[in-house]
């Protein structure tokens, strides 16, 4: 993979310390492009090994600044495994931090992958000849994630496991699928700018293993902003999840009458039970643990918003969010013609609340 021009690989890469400058061509070297390194330059002893770091290339239309810059920790071994940041920073030494030791070994490193010609993503440039900067060859919305090896080797790695909770960060895989949603608050802005630190739990459940799951990341929730849309992809995981749950609790049902535990007409009434939607997205919504304040705030957020929305159409008000969600859902469903226009920017924040929501349980469930 890695760069290359009308189809030319571009696989020799040098580095002039002195000048500062990498020089990339192709085995015969009547192509090529330099790339001059912006940020500090680190010392021979202060430098990092590329191979024992692997880098992945994301976009997010919120947390894009120069000065969005992050240390990833891992959120079940509260230890930092690399970090995150815009693709501007390496280009500039007027932000926060062009001083800051650690990061500006792992700038160099970051260069060091990107112009490899072992780097597991394919850019075409369409110039050549002459020199160009990394966000010309990437694009200025490059967000860069860098991990250590070393932190994540434990088991088989595999970075679309934490897609989920990146995504509540706002950050999407970066791939032919452009990024174009906006969140309509600045909720994700107002709570994690500033901070130095973000943390990140790998999700260790099935529905990973879904190919819609994947294409939710990876294309549906970067390029489809229709609230309507949005709203019936994310209740989706809803459905999967209510599935998985009946199957088992009907394995449960089975089991117990097969061996005399409950009679006929139990048997029956406690299917009819567990076959409840409403009952079943409860279940759902009280098992996940809100932890931290930003789970709350989206819990609370999301209560008042739907409430509000609901009140439009003279359904009882309820109190657990479960309720509200399947009261939400009929509305989108059955009776979406009468949802007037000056309640879409209502929806809109509502589907923004229920995607953050769906991400916090599908990284939290079992």
């Amino acid at each position: 993979m890695a760069i290359y021009y009308d189809n030319i690989l571009l696989s020799n890469c040098t580095f002039d310390k002195e000048e500062k400058i990498f020089s990339l061509s192709n085995d015969e070297n009547d192509y090529y492009i330099n790339i001059s390194y912006i940020p500090k330059l680190v010392t021979e002893e202060e430098e990092y090994k590329p191979e024992d770091y692997s880098v992945f290339l994301f976009e997010n239309n919120h947390l894009n600044a120069e000065n969005d810059a992050f240390q990833l920790y891992d959120k079940d071994k509260d230890e930092r495994i690399g970090w995150i940041f815009p693709i501007s920073i390496l280009e500039s030494n007027e932000n926060d931090f062009d001083r800051n030791i650690h990061l500006n070994m792992y700038k160099l490193v970051v260069y060091k992958i990107l112009l490899s010609n072992s780097f597991e993503y394919r850019v075409n440039i369409n110039e050549i000849n002459k020199s160009l900067s990394l966000s010309h060859i990437y694009g200025d919305d490059t967000i860069i994630c860098i991990l250590s090896k070393d932190k994540i080797s434990e088991g088989e790695f595999n970075i679309h496991s934490y897609y989920p909770c990146l995504a509540i960060y706002g950050y999407f895989e970066k791939n032919n699928n452009k990024l174009v949603v906006k969140y309509p608050n600045n909720l994700i802005v107002e709570t994690y700018r500033n901070k130095t630190k973000l943390y990140i739990k790998k999700t260790n459940n099935n529905i990973l293993k879904l190919d819609f799951v994947k294409k939710l990341y990876c294309n549906y929730l970067k390029t489809l902003d229709h609230h309507l849309i949005r709203f019936h992809l994310l209740y989706q995981i809803i459905e999967y999840l209510i599935t998985e749950n009946f199957s088992s609790e009907f394995d449960q049902l089975l089991t117990k009458y097969n061996n005399n535990e409950i009679t006929k007409n139990n048997f029956l009434e406690k299917i009819n039970e567990i076959r409840s939607e409403r009952k079943n997205i409860r279940k759902i919504i009280d098992k996940i643990k809100l932890q931290t304040d930003f789970e709350k705030q989206v819990n609370t957020d999301l209560k008042r918003t739907i409430k509000d929305f609901l009140r439009n159409f003279n359904i009882e008000e309820n109190e657990h969010l479960g309720d509200l969600i399947y009261d939400m859902r009929n509305i989108i469903i059955h009776n979406y013609r009468e949802i007037k226009d000056e309640n879409l920017d209502l929806i809109n924040e509502i589907s923004y609340l229920f995607e953050i929501l769906i991400n916090v349980v599908i990284i939290k469930s079992p």
